[in-house]
C-alpha cells in the first residue's frame, strides 16, 4: 500500500503545490452529502479545468485531472481525502473548508504513458479523523480531552499466550496478520495488519506486498514519524526474541462474536534491548469491532533497568502520517504494571462521490526504408533517392525497437575486490563540515561536458565542466538542503530532480537560478528501508527515474522507481551479490547508461557493480582503486558514454572527479573538484549532455532533402527525395547520419548512416 504512505505526505502539501481554490458558488442547497466530478484536459496551466470524462492523447501529454467537489451538506466540510482505484491514494486528510454550497477544484497533472479509467472517490469530513486517549491512571503528564472521565477505563488484560497464534517472529522479524474483521484507523479500512515484533503494528501494509514491507525498525522515534506510516504503537522499542528460544513471542487471536469482535495481539515475556540489558516486558492491544477503539493494556513494565523501566525507551502512540499522530509518550517512563490507554476516534460526519473517466494514451510507431544508404559518384556528379518514413501506430503507442539484457554487463564470471579503507568506518551522507575558500568562476556555456551538482557543505547548487571541474560557477544557494540524490529527468537539463538528506522531500531545482521547487514527500516504499536517499539514475530507455536506499546495522542497498513528477515511489528489490558478508552493502549511487544497463558504486568494498535494475541481483567489475566514503555523484555523459564520478578520497579528505571504466571499474582521476577541495563535496550530479550520435546534427554540405518538416498519419509513409551532391567534393570516402527526430518517444532520434564514395 505505497500510496497510502504517499498521500500522508501530500495531504499538507497541497496548496503550495498546485494552488487549489475554493469557487464561488451559491448558497446552500440544503440537500446531503457531496458531488464529485472529474474532467480531463491537455491544459496544464494553473486553474484550468477540462470538461471531458473520456480523453483520447499521445503518449508523453500532460493530463490534467480537474476534481470539483461541492458541497451539499448542511455543514462546512473540513477534511478531505481523493483515491482511485488506478494508484490509490492521492490525498489524505487535507485541511480546506467548504462551506455548504460552495465547491472546491483540485488540479493533479500527469504523463499519459499508458491507457487507464479510474474511478475516483472523493471523501469529505466535518472535522479530522483522530483520537483522544484516557487512562485508568492518574498521569500528571498527561491531558484529558473533554468527555473522558480518566478513571472510566478499566485495565483487564487478556492473557493468550496460551490459546492465541504464535506469530514465531525473530529479531526486528514482522508479518502480515488478518484482523478478522474491517477495522477504520484514521479514517481508513482494512481487515488484515502487519505485526512487527519491536512492539507495535504498521496498519494495512500487507497487500501485494509479497511479505515485503518497510519493518518497524528497533530505533524508536518520535511522532509524527514520516517512515513509518499508519501505526498502532503500544511499546515501540527494539524487543529482542528468537521464537525458538522459548522465552516469549507474539501472539494473535480474534475473540468474541459480531459485531462485537475483539482482535488481541500480545506481546508476550520478550526483552529489552538497552544497554546494560533489559528484563522482559509483556504487554497488549486490542482492536474492537464496531466502535474501532483501541486499547494498550500494560501486564509487566518493569524491565530491571532504569533505562526501560515503565516504556522509558519507548514510543507510545498511535501514528497517522508524516504530519499527524496521536502521541502518548516518547522515551519516557509513562506506563506501569496494570495500566490501560484507551484511544477512542472522533467519529467525525463523512460523506464520498465517486466518479470514473477513461484516459486512452495511443503511440506513432515510426520505421524507415531504407535503413542506410551507400551511394559511389563521379567527382562533381550529383544523384537522388528517396527515404521513406512510415507510422506503424495508431498515435502515440510505444514501440520498442529493441530490448537490452538487464544483465549484458555483467562479467561472464563472478569478480571480487578487497575494500581500499576499513569497511567499518564506511558512511552514508554528508562528510563533517569544515571550512571553505572562496570558488573560482569560469563563464556560463563553455562547459566541455556541462553538469550541476548539490555542493553538501554549503548548500549550493554548482555548475562545472566534468571533464575539468577545479573551477565551479556558484548558481545559487539551496538554502540548507542537503541533496544526495539527484538526476535529470530524460532530455530536460532547465531542471535537476534531487531529494533532501534530512526530510526525504523531493525537489524540482533550476539550473539557471537555483529555485527549488517542492514536490512531494518521498517516502521509501514498503520493502525498502532507508537510512537516506543515496542515489538516483534516469533510464532514458523506459523513461523511468530509479532511486536507492541503504539502512540497516549490516547495510543493505534496495532498489526503487520514483516518479519524478510526484514522488509515488515502487520497490523493485534488494540489491543483492556484492559488498561485505560482514559489513553489508552500501550502494551509494547509480548511473544508468544510454542502452538501459545500471551501474552502481558500492563504498564498503569500494568497487563498481553491475546491476540488474529488473531484479536488484548485482555482480561485482572490480575496484574504483581508492576509499571513497559519505555521499557520492555518480552519471553518465550520455554522447561518449563515460561515467563520471565525484568522490571524496577518505584518506586525503579531498573531492575529486574520476572517470570509471564499465568493464573493470578502475577509477581514473581527473583531478581535484573546486579551489578547496578538502573542504567540499558534491553529489546530485547530473551531466546535461544528450544522447546518441544524433544528439547533435551538424550540416552536411552535400546532403540536402525536399522536406525538411511534415506529419504522417497514423498507417500511412511521406516520401523525402535525398539528393547527394558531389558538386564540391574531391574524390574519397565520406559519411555522416541523417537523423530523422520524432515523437515516437522509443526512438527519439532514429540515426539513417550515409557512405558516399567519390571516384
Amino acid at each position: 500500500m505505497r500510496n497510502q504512505f504517499l498521500s500522508a505526505a501530500v495531504s499538507v502539501l497541497l496548496p503550495l503545490l498546485f494552488s487549489p481554490a475554493v469557487l464561488s458558488a451559491p448558497s446552500s442547497t440544503g440537500g446531503q452529502g457531496i458531488a464529485l466530478t472529474v474532467g480531463l484536459g491537455t491544459d496544464p496551466s494553473d486553474g484550468a479545468c477540462g470538461t471531458d470524462t473520456d480523453l483520447q492523447v499521445t503518449q508523453g501529454d500532460q493530463v490534467n485531472f480537474c476534481y470539483v467537489v461541492t458541497n451539499n451538506a448542511a455543514v462546512a466540510l473540513t477534511y478531505h481525502s481523493l483515491a482511485d482505484d488506478v494508484v490509490g491514494p492521492i490525498l489524505t486528510d487535507v485541511p480546506v473548508t467548504i462551506a455548504p454550497g460552495a465547491s472546491y477544484q483540485y488540479n493533479r497533472i500527469v504523463t499519459a504513458m499508458a491507457s487507464q479509467a479510474p474511478m475516483s472517490t472523493w471523501t469529505a469530513y466535518d472535522v479530522r479523523p483522530d483520537y483522544e486517549f484516557s487512562t485508568n491512571a492518574s498521569n500528571p503528564d498527561t491531558i484529558f480531552a473533554d468527555g473522558f472521565d480518566a478513571n472510566a477505563v478499566q485495565y483487564a488484560f487478556v492473557d493468550i499466550s496460551g490459546s492465541g497464534t504464535n506469530l514465531q517472529l525473530n529479531d526486528d522479524d514482522y508479518t502480515v496478520t488478518g484482523i478478522g474483521f474491517p477495522f477504520t484507523f484514521y479514517g481508513h479500512t482494512a481487515d488484515q495488519i502487519t505485526v512487527s515484533n519491536n512492539g507495535g503494528m504498521l496498519f494495512d501494509q500487507g497487500t501485494g506486498l509479497d511479505g515485503r514491507l518497510d519493518y518497524l525498525s528497533p530505533a524508536n522515534r518520535v511522532l509524527p514519524d514520516r517512515m513509518i506510516g499508519p501505526a498502532i504503537l503500544p511499546y515501540w522499542e527494539d524487543l529482542q526474541q528468537d521464537y525458538l528460544d522459548g522465552i516469549g513471542n507474539v501472539f494473535v487471536e480474534t475473540l468474541g462474536t459480531a459485531p462485537n469482535r475483539r482482535f488481541v495481539i500480545e506481546w508476550f515475556n520478550l526483552p529489552v534491548n538497552v544497554v546494560g540489558g533489559g528484563d522482559t516486558v509483556t504487554f497488549e492491544a486490542i482492536l474492537f469491532e464496531g466502535s474501532n477503539n483501541i486499547l494498550f493494556q500494560y501486564a509487566d513494565t518493569d524491565c530491571s533497568n532504569s533505562l526501560c523501566d515503565g516504556g522509558a525507551s519507548a514510543t507510545i502512540g498511535l501514528n497517522s502520517d508524516a504530519t499527524h499522530a496521536t502521541q502518548y509518550s516518547f522515551d519516557q517512563a509513562s506506563v506501569s504494571d496494570g495500566m490501560a490507554i484507551l484511544f477512542q476516534p472522533t467519529n467525525p460526519l463523512t460523506y464520498s462521490a465517486t466518479q470514473q473517466v477513461t484516459v486512452d494514451v495511443g503511440a506513432p510507431l515510426i520505421s524507415v526504408d531504407p535503413t542506410s544508404f551507400d551511394k559511389t559518384l563521379a567527382a562533381g556528379a550529383s544523384t537522388t533517392d528517396t527515404l521513406t518514413i512510415a507510422n506503424n501506430g495508431n498515435r502515440d503507442l510505444t514501440w520498442n525497437i529493441g530490448s537490452v539484457n538487464p544483465r549484458a554487463h555483467f562479467p561472464p564470471t563472478p569478480r571480487f575486490a578487497l575494500p581500499v579503507g576499513d569497511p567499518t568506518q564506511t558512511r552514508i551522507g554528508p562528510r563533517p563540515r569544515a571550512s571553505t575558500a572562496g570558488k573560482l568562476l569560469h563563464p556560463q556555456g563553455t562547459l566541455g561536458v556541462p553538469a550541476y551538482a548539490a555542493e553538501l557543505l554549503t548548500s549550493e547548487l554548482v555548475s562545472m565542466d566534468a571533464s575539468a571541474p577545479a573551477t565551479l560557477t556558484d548558481v545559487a544557494s539551496l538554502n540548507g538542503l542537503t541533496l544526495l540524490a539527484g538526476d535529470f529527468k530524460g532530455e530536460d537539463f532547465s531542471t535537476l530532480y534531487a531529494i533532501d538528506f534530512l526530510s526525504f522531500n523531493l525537489y524540482k531545482v533550476d539550473t539557471a537560478t537555483g529555485a527549488v521547487t517542492l514536490v512531494y514527500l518521498a517516502v521509501p516504499p514498503p520493502g525498502a528501508q532507508a537510512e537516506a536517499w543515496n542515489g538516483m539514475g534516469w533510464d532514458q530507455t523506459t523513461n523511468t527515474m530509479y532511486a536507492v536506499t541503504s539502512a540497516g546495522r549490516t547495510p543493505t542497498s534496495y532498489l526503487s522507481t520514483i516518479d519524478p513528477d510526484t514522488a509515488e515511489t515502487t520497490f523493485v528489490a534488494p540489491i543483492t551479490g556484492v559488498g561485505d558478508p560482514v559489513h553489508g552493502a552500501v550502494i551509494i549511487d547509480i548511473a544508468v547508461r544510454a542502452d538501459g544497463l545500471m551501474f552502481g558504486v558500492e563504498i564498503v568494498t569500494d568497487t563498481l557493480v553491475a546491476i540488474d535494475k529488473t531484479t536488484g541481483e548485482a555482480q561485482t567489475l572490480g575496484s574504483i582503486g581508492f576509499d571513497a566514503n559519505f555521499a557520492e555523484g555518480l552519471d553518465f555523459d550520455d554522447t561518449t558514454n563515460t561515467l563520471y564520478f565525484a568522490a571524496v578520497d577518505n584518506s586525503t579528505g579531498a573531492a575529486e572527479m574520476y572517470t570509471l571504466d564499465t568493464d573493470t571499474g578502475a577509477g581514473t582521476l581527473i583531478s581535484p573538484i573546486s579551489p578547496d577541495p578538502t573542504g567540499t563535496q558534491y553529489s546530485a550530479l547530473g551531466i546535461a549532455r544528450l544522447t546518441g550520435i544524433c544528439s547533435y546534427p551538424t550540416n552536411v554540405p552535400w546532403l540536402s532533402y525536399s522536406s525538411t518538416r511534415g506529419s504522417t498519419a497514423p498507417g500511412d509513409t511521406t516520401p523525402i527525395t535525398v539528393t547527394f551532391d558531389a558538386t564540391d567534393l574531391t574524390q574519397g570516402n565520406y559519411s555522416a547520419d541523417i537523423c530523422v527526430n520524432n515523437n515516437d518517444l522509443s526512438n527519439r532520434r532514429l540515426p539513417v548512416p550515409v557512405t558516399l564514395t567519390v571516384q
